[in-house]
């Protein structure tokens, strides 16, 4: 990663911070696993990232309250503010070639696509992320507080879906395998145990798949039931 682009992150970061919004988003995705490196979350890991796409996981549709105007605030500061043209997603990006992209936890049964949040984003709807928001760490980023799910809580979510990432699939699965020797294997069952019946199924034809690179905790836990 050069040091442009990490300059842009903390620019991003900054934005996010001045618009009011810092405590209502987490970083998920690729850069998570950056942070938990850079912030000796997980000393001796070593991430291979190489996107350029940096996810924010709105964390309460209504927060905050009144509403913030973070797609404004990154126009009027030279960041370039669009729309995916398929879903009206917002996309924030910047010269360094970041572009940021915004989810939020789906809603019960519901059916949309995308949701127009109180941080001023439109934000994809994605499920089975409420692992991540229940689970979440607070770490400093040259002197920006960041919110990232706990990795345990990471890894489990994406076992969840990778069978979902399509073409990502492997890359996804790879990582799982670099982070794996770092985790707490007692939170890696206690959030099994957290997960549906078809999440922990989705998990087990995970992680039957890797063969004997990953190792579910103790036969009879919670996860493995």
């Amino acid at each position: 990663m050069s040091t442009k682009q990490q300059e842009s992150f903390s620019s991003i970061l900054k934005l996010i911070e001045d618009a009011g919004c810092s405590r209502h988003v987490m970083v998920v995705g690729s850069w998570a696993e950056y942070l938990y490196r850079e912030t000796g979350l997980l000393k001796g890991f070593d991430p291979n990232i190489r996107t350029l796409d940096v996810d924010f996981l709105v964390k309460n549709l209504r927060r905050p309250n009144p509403a913030a105007s973070l797609s404004l605030l990154a126009k009027e500061r030279g960041f370039i503010v669009d729309a995916d043209y398929m879903d009206g997603t917002t996309k924030i990006n910047d010269l360094a070639g970041l572009e940021v992209e915004f989810l939020i936890c789906a809603r019960g049964k519901g059916i949309e696509q995308t949701l127009r949040t109180n941080v001023g984003v439109t934000a994809q709807v994605m499920r089975h992320m409420e692992l991540l928001v229940r689970h979440s760490v607070d770490v400093t980023y040259i002197n920006h507080l960041v919110t990232v799910p706990a990795p345990e809580a990471y890894v489990v979510h994406k076992m969840v879906i990778n069978k979902s990432r399509g073409v990502k699939a492997e890359k996804d699965a790879r990582a799982i395998e670099a982070l794996w020797p770092y985790l707490d294997m007692r939170k890696i069952d206690q959030f099994l145990g957290e997960l549906s019946k078809r999440e922990r199924s989705r998990v087990r034809e995970f992680m039957n798949g890797r063969g004997n690179v990953l190792k579910m905790p103790d036969e009879g836990a919670a996860g493995t039931a």
